[in-house]
C-alpha cells in the first residue's frame, strides 16, 4: 500500500467524494446535507481536494478566504468511514493547513464541525468557539472552532511525517 497522495478535485472525483460522504451519513453528517454537497461538487466555492490511496480516492476537504470573516474557512473536509484513525484526516488536514500557510503566511483557519469531530481539531490546536445544537441535523450539533495557524505549527507540520 503507497502511502496517501494529495491533489487538486476534478468533477472525475464527485462520485467518490459522494460515497465518502454517505459512509460518514448519519453520524458525522445529518442526510439533509447531501443535496448541499451534491451541489458543491459541481461547482466547488473554494479550493477542493482529496486524497488518493491506491489511485482511489479516500478523503476530501477544502479551504477557502473568508472576506467578512477574514479567516480561512476548512470546508466539507472528511474521509472515508472504514478508514478512520489510519491518519488521513491528520494528512489532508494538514496537506489544507500547509497550503494555506504557504500561500499566505499566518493567518486564523476557521471550521463548523460537529460535536463528532471536535476533538479531532483540538488535537491540533483549534479551539471552540460556540455551539449550536442540532444545527446540521436532529443529533448532530455545530461547532465553531478556530486556529490561530503560526509559523511554529507550519514547521511541525511539515517535519511530520503524514499518514
Amino acid at each position: 500500500m503507497t502511502g496517501p497522495q494529495f491533489r487538486p478535485y476534478t468533477i472525475g472525483d464527485k462520485d467518490a467524494c459522494m460515497d465518502i460522504f454517505m459512509s460518514n451519513t448519519p453520524r458525522y453528517f445529518g442526510i439533509e446535507e447531501a443535496d448541499e454537497f451534491r451541489s458543491f461538487l459541481d461547482a466547488p466555492t473554494c479550493d477542493y481536494f482529496v486524497a488518493t490511496q491506491n489511485d482511489k480516492v479516500v478523503a476530501c476537504g477544502g479551504h477557502g478566504y473568508h472576506s467578512k470573516k477574514q479567516a480561512f474557512i476548512l470546508a466539507w473536509g472528511m474521509v472515508r468511514v472504514d478508514l478512520h484513525k489510519h491518519g488521513l484526516g491528520k494528512f489532508i488536514l494538514a496537506e489544507r493547513l500547509k497550503r494555506i500557510y504557504s500561500d499566505f503566511g499566518e493567518n486564523l483557519v476557521q471550521i463548523e464541525t460537529s460535536q463528532h469531530s471536535q476533538g479531532f481539531f483540538e488535537r491540533f490546536g483549534f479551539v471552540v468557539t460556540n455551539t449550536i445544537a442540532d444545527y446540521f441535523a436532529p443529533g448532530i450539533d455545530r461547532v465553531d472552532m478556530e486556529l490561530r495557524l503560526t509559523a511554529e505549527q507550519f514547521h511541525t507540520l511539515t517535519n511530520q511525517e503524514s499518514g
